[in-house]
């Protein structure tokens, strides 16, 4: 996995480019229990970084989703309803995952990773997405993590899903981070994924929950024990269930490390358009506006995120 990411990037004054795109299937490969990798080939694609994602349509660009309807309609009599989307299951809105890699390909062309669970409609239809189907992406979206200062190790938590922006940061920080993966079982978690890691130099410890693999426990329980023996100064980062991702703040907070936290919530349009993505953090200054007078006020995971300083976010 190839980035334009460096260490040396200056944080982004102003959010990336972003647009509309057709997508081409290059790879969508099972990689462990309910989940896959997805790779999308695309002519070219804005600048992206470690930590954003794409809206994607899970929906065929090649199929009328107007089926044909006759009735007849009788005066007072309710009508026959016939959508697509009420004769059989149809994703509407997109879904927002995100990014697990990209590479920049010596035609000029770009290829992007996703890594996705079937949990519903939108993720079972990506399922079943064969070499050379169109997908429609929306991207990039949402600001990214900001890597560690020169000389400082990165920790990256990953729990289950959560994997996939950790992935893209880990191939940033070569020789310079330590990967902690995590899963309720071995059948959940992608292995042969977390074994690419060796070729950035980057070692990985692995837990489940049940103990069928590797760590018996949580993978905060192996990050505190790691923390304990091998305490030095390092950057944090995250991204997973959310119970697991505020245990992460609490063991960085309490130790006096910076940690980065990937959040997820529920999006409608990836733009902060239809507002339905909102999170908690914390004001620098009460007096001001919004909700002046208090010391909290909401932000927008899209837009504001989906990388929040774990200090700001009030769970």
């Amino acid at each position: 996995m190839t980035s334009l990411y460096t260490p040396d990037s200056p944080p982004l004054a102003s959010p990336p480019p972003r647009g509309r795109f057709i997508a081409t299937v290059a790879a969508s490969d099972a990689i462990c229990h309910e989940h896959f990798r997805l790779t999308l080939r695309l002519p070219s694609f804005p600048p992206t970084f470690p930590g954003q994602f794409i809206q994607v349509a899970c929906q065929s660009l090649d199929l009328d989703y107007t089926p044909e309807h006759q009735f007849d309609w009788t005066t007072a009599a309710p009508t026959s309803l016939g959508g697509r989307e009420l004769i059989s299951p149809l994703a509407l809105l997109r879904r927002p995952l995100s990014l697990a890699g990209r590479r920049d390909l010596p035609d000029s062309s770009v290829e992007l990773d996703i890594i996705h669970r079937v949990v519903g409609v939108g993720t079972a239809w990506l399922s079943r997405l064969a070499r050379d189907d169109r997908v429609h992406i929306l991207g990039p979206l949402g600001n990214h993590f900001q890597l560690p200062p020169p000389e400082t190790p990165a920790i990256l938590v990953a729990g289950g899903v959560g994997i996939a922006p950790m992935l893209y940061l880990a191939s940033t920080l070569p020789g310079r981070a330590i990967f902690f993966a995590g899963a309720i079982t071995r059948d959940l978690l992608p292995l042969n994924n977390i074994a690419e890691l060796a070729q950035y130099n980057i070692p990985s410890v692995l837990s489940t929950d049940d103990g069928s693999y590797a760590f018996h426990g949580p993978v905060t329980q192996a990050l505190e024990q790691y923390l304990t023996r091998y305490l030095t100064p390092a950057v944090i980062y995250t991204c997973g269930p959310e119970p697991m991702m505020k245990r992460v703040a609490q063991i960085a907070l309490d130790r006096n490390l910076p940690c980065q936290i990937s959040v997820e919530r529920s999006m409608a349009c990836g733009m902060g358009t239809c507002q339905s993505c909102v999170i908690r953090v914390r004001k620098p200054d009460p007096a001001k506006p919004p909700l002046a007078g208090k010391d909290w006020s909401y932000k927008l995971a899209c837009a504001d995120g989906p990388v929040f300083s774990a200090a700001d976010l009030l769970w």
